[in-house]
């Protein structure tokens, strides 16, 4: 955090204009590669638009996932950010900083992971020119104008943002954390269950799981769509030719195309990645298996879901059941 702390003795921070009680524009800065981070902010976002239904609501982010969060109609603007560009274009950083001084932000808020604060966040949020900036505390504070105490112990990570958003304006801020319009649902004639085959590290699940999970749910009649993301092509190969009649295994898509496919499903599995909470957000029933992260902590929240706790072994007549429970009762939405 030393960059951050340079700026702020230097006097790039905020104006010093000190006022909560109606914001009239609010950024919210969050530059995590991983998509999860981002989608769980749901949650506090709608409690900052149910708290300011007149205030605009702007989130910069990484380009990679604008489209994303362009479904979430709390957000008034999303601006993308191409931190890799900017290394070797440097004005097009500077023409960004340009533009978010011109906005003229109330409060920019530092949202960062509470046990991983990000130089680059914080520089964007000192650099804002905002009237007032806001974010957790760090080592001895003085960073942000406004510093929420650390909290200890395991919350499911919506709350996170809402613990946040609640410290700094003095009251609880909190909405529901799934997309707002994540409505029409575009579903096949027969019932149809999405399983995500990726994952991160050791959060990934043996392809043997996923293809005795697809088997089982093939033979009850259910079309299966499994999905690989564009960095999992060396497991693509490998799955294709195993595939049972009934299983489909998608080509490769844009975030944005993947909003649309899921919309189609009654039902999806996967590991803790960032397509299972893109599910459960939108209001998908989403059986998650967790073998090397915290359950608790990302478990998934829309109605019908189940969190597996794959740690000593995995269950696969436990989440096939469960899969054909949902689609009999076809519990589809929030």
């Amino acid at each position: 955090m030393l960059i951050p702390s340079i700026l702020k003795a230097f006097g790039a921070g905020s104006s010093g204009v000190r006022t909560l009680d109606a914001p009239k524009r609010v950024l919210l800065v969050k530059q995590s590669e991983r998509m999860g981070n981002i989608i769980l902010m749901n949650a506090g976002i709608a409690g900052l638009r149910q708290a300011f239904p007149e205030a605009g609501i702007d989130l910069l982010l990484p380009a990679a996932y604008a489209e994303i969060m362009r479904a979430n109609n709390n957000i008034n603007e999303v601006i993308p950010v191409e931190k890799r560009k900017y290394i070797i274009m440097p004005w097009r950083l500077l023409g960004l900083l340009s533009e978010l001084r011109k906005k003229a932000y109330d409060l920019v808020i530092n949202c960062s992971d509470i046990n991983s604060h990000s130089s680059t966040e914080a520089s964007y949020t000192i650099l804002s020119g905002a009237g007032l900036t806001a974010g957790w505390r760090a080592g001895d504070g003085g960073l942000f104008d406004i510093e929420v105490e650390r909290y200890a112990g395991i919350i499911h990570a919506t709350q996170m943002y809402v613990k946040l958003f609640s410290g700094i304006f003095g009251r609880h801020i909190e909405g529901e954390p799934f997309f707002a319009n994540s409505d029409g649902k575009v579903a096949y004639s027969e019932p149809t269950v999405g399983i995500n085959c990726g994952g991160r590290g050791t959060k990934r699940i043996s392809l043997e799981h996923f293809l005795a999970i697809g088997d089982r749910l093939a033979r009850e009649g259910v079309r299966v769509e499994f999905i690989l993301g564009p960095d999992e092509t060396a497991l693509r190969a490998g799955l294709e030719a195993r595939l049972r009649e009934g299983c489909t295994l998608l080509a490769p898509m844009t975030l944005k195309n993947l909003m649309t496919v899921f919309k189609r499903y009654r039902v999806f599995i996967s590991s803790d990645t960032g397509p299972m909470h893109l599910a459960w957000t939108m209001g998908i029933p989403t059986v998650a298996i967790f073998v090397d992260s915290e359950l608790e902590k990302f478990r998934p929240l829309a109605p019908g879901s189940m969190a597996v706790d794959g740690m000593s072994g995995i269950d696969l007549d436990l989440i096939c059941d469960r899969v054909l429970g949902l689609l009999k009762t076809a519990r589809i939405s929030p």
